[in-house]
């Protein structure tokens, strides 16, 4: 049918494992110690680590040894030295200790403690002065409102006759008239009969008819001279005559010095075809022929300037031809705008005299109008006067009224002061009364204040008297504990070393995962083979379902 599932992996021996992972600890250990055992160089002395007895199941011991310096030893020998003589001089105190001790601790002779004697007569003497009644007895009678009353009263009799303002008050019937008479004379119809003719654009039309018939013949620059072009013989020609200007003064003046030249090298020795010769001759050349291109180049320039000149006259030429056939293409358009100009002036000349008859005839239209608002300005201020007439009297009236109820607030605010004068007085009496009264608790209250710091003052006299006793009682025990417990010995401190740490090797979690890994692995093969089979089995089952 097919092969078998595989079999699991065998686990991993326990106590090998062990055993491998108890070896990695102990050399990781070991390399440890080794890497943190530092030997110490300071200016106080040495640390140093040395061997110690034999090696015992692979691991070396060793010993610790600190040497200090020869000045820092001097100090911990004069220290020990000091701690030896305090210890003498303490042996020696024991006996003062034990017959201080001998001697019974009293209060004898000691300052008397303090009694509250004094406190309790102080408040005995406030109780009996604050035992009394407290009455008003003898003080002014209290203030009362029966005056305020009263002058309210007759404030409100005053204004108990009915207020009539008694007249007419004004009307508005006069300037509802001149609104009337102002509307009437709106009621008018309004033309322009009469006035001048408007103005018509008939002239303005035909102006620009004669301008349109003007523009219309076709505009070309056939009679103007031809566009300029480069003159490349004009520019050659400029350009030979330039250099040979140059070359006539050039070629002299180079045959002339050339045969100084080889006069001169020939005098000093030089002879022709020598090297030297030959660089004297090089330089020479490389002189001439850059003067002779300096001569060519300032040619051309001048040729290009030529050349540059004459083609700006023919533009000069051509501009100055297309602009006078400019000029009088656009002539008839330049009257036409002149003589619309004049139409236009004209127009507005008769716009501007039928604006005029019209703003006359507005301004006789509206002369009813300004009248009747000037007619109803008048019987408005007419109004207003009355008005503030009418109001005039009004307010007499109310003056009249009011003056009785000023008058009793006048006088009920005179009672009102009155009434607060009684009652500042009756309230000074009643606070010199309490004033009066508290006196005695106050001075007895100040006494038992001085009574109780003097009770304090024995109490702490006699407490430090105590503590002084104590102080003598126990004075050679405290110097000979002192003497017993001197300064230790501070030997220098070494700097901490650096420490090294090594990670274990986890060998058993190693072989653990591993295990794992293969276990995991097994149970897959068998799950792929389990599903193999399953397959197989299902085809077969279809397979005879189908036969069947």
């Amino acid at each position: 049918m097919g092969k078998s599932a595989p079999s699991p992996p065998p686990p991993p021996d326990p106590a090998a494992t062990a055993a491998a992972q108890a070896t990695a600890n102990k050399e990781t250990a070991i390399a440890q110690a080794k890497l943190n055992m530092i030997d110490e160089y300071t200016p106080y002395g040495s640390s140093l680590y040395t061997k110690r007895g034999e090696v015992e199941d692979g691991i070396q011991q060793y010993a610790r040894t600190t040497t200090l310096d020869p000045d820092q030893q001097a100090i911990v020998d004069k220290q020990n030295a000091v701690i030896n003589a305090l210890n003498d001089v303490a042996v020696s105190q024991v006996g003062r200790v034990g017959t201080a001790l001998d001697d019974p601790f009293t209060y004898e002779g000691l300052v008397a403690p303090g009694t509250t004697e004094g406190v309790r007569t102080a408040a005995d003497r406030a109780r009996q002065a604050i035992g009394s009644d407290f009455d008003y007895a003898g003080q002014p009678d209290a203030p009362s409102a029966a005056g305020i009353t009263g002058a309210a009263d007759i404030a409100a009799g005053s204004v108990g006759t009915p207020f009539d303002l008694g007249g007419t008050a004004p009307s508005t019937s006069e300037i509802r008239e001149a609104a009337n008479r102002a509307e009437a004379g709106m009621d008018q119809p309004f033309n322009y009969a009469g006035l001048p003719a408007s103005f018509d654009t008939a002239g303005a039309q035909g102006a620009v008819q004669r301008a349109t018939d003007a523009y219309g013949t076709p505009f070309d620059y056939s009679g103007a001279p031809a566009a300029p072009g480069g003159d490349a013989a004009a520019r050659q020609q400029v350009i030979d005559s330039v250099y040979g200007q140059y070359a006539s003064r050039l070629d002299p003046k180079f045959a002339g010095e050339m045969q100084q030249m080889e006069t001169k090298l020939a005098n000093s020795g030089i002879a022709r075809g020598t090297q030297a010769f030959s660089a004297a001759m090089d330089d020479f050349y490389r002189g001439r022929n850059d003067a002779y291109q300096t001569a060519q180049n300032a040619a051309i320039q001048a040729g290009g300037a030529e050349q540059s000149r004459l083609f700006g006259l023919g533009t000069s030429a051509r501009q100055n031809a297309i602009a006078e056939q400019n000029y009088l293409r656009a002539l008839p358009g330049v009257e036409q705008g002149q003589l619309l100009g004049y139409q236009g002036q004209l127009s507005g000349l008769q716009g501007q005299a039928r604006a005029d008859a019209a703003r006359e005839r507005l301004t006789e239209r509206g002369i009813p109008i300004q009248e009747a608002a000037e007619l109803q300005a008048l019987r408005g201020a007419e109004f207003d006067a009355s008005s503030a007439a009418r109001e005039r009297d009004v307010q007499e009236q109310l003056l009249r009224r009011g003056i009785p109820a000023q008058e009793q607030a006048q006088i009920q605010q005179m009672k009102q002061s009155a009434f607060d004068a009684q009652a500042a007085q009756r309230d000074r009496s009643i606070q010199e009364a309490l004033t009066q009264r508290a006196v005695p608790l106050a001075e007895q209250q100040q006494i038992s204040g001085m009574e109780q710091n003097l009770f304090g003052l024995d109490q702490a006299a006699r407490q430090r008297a105590i503590e002084e006793s104590a102080y003598l009682r126990n004075l050679p025990l405290n110097e000979t504990s002192a003497l017993m417990s001197g300064n230790q010995i501070m030997n220098p401190q070494f700097g901490a070393a650096p420490q090294t740490g090594i990670a274990n090797t986890d060998y058993s979690g190693l072989v653990s995962n591993n295990y794992a890994a293969q276990v995991s692995a097994a149970n897959a093969q068998a799950a792929a083979k389990s599903a193999n089979t399953g397959a197989v089995i299902g085809g077969i089952a279809t397979v005879a379902a189908a036969a069947f």
